[in-house]
């Protein structure tokens, strides 16, 4: 009956893993750079800084991104754009930041 247990538990905890995780720091510098280089990707009027730190800051309520990653994002100006279907960062654009 143990490993039966054992083997019950196992099964939930593999089931119940989660493969998203926020994006660190590193992640998210890696994506705004890369997402930069792309044509098109970030094709927008650039939204004022406070937009910024309200997209970061809503993105970390999430928990889509690390608390290092929107210190990065606000000290840089860059800001994480979530696919409202998937609810998962999609892209890291540049904004303002006059």
């Amino acid at each position: 009956m143990r490993k039966l247990t054992v083997a019950f538990t196992g099964f939930l905890t593999i089931a119940s893993f989660d493969s998203f995780a926020a994006l660190n720091m590193q992640q998210y510098e890696f994506r705004a750079l890369q997402d930069a280089k792309i044509p098109g990707r970030c094709v927008y009027s650039p939204i004022s800084y406070h937009q910024v730190k309200l997209r970061i800051d809503w993105a970390l309520g999430q928990g889509l991104i690390t608390e290092r990653a929107s210190y990065w994002g606000k000290a840089y100006g860059y800001y994480p754009i979530v696919d409202m279907f998937s609810n998962q960062v999609a892209a890291v654009c540049k904004g303002d930041l006059t």
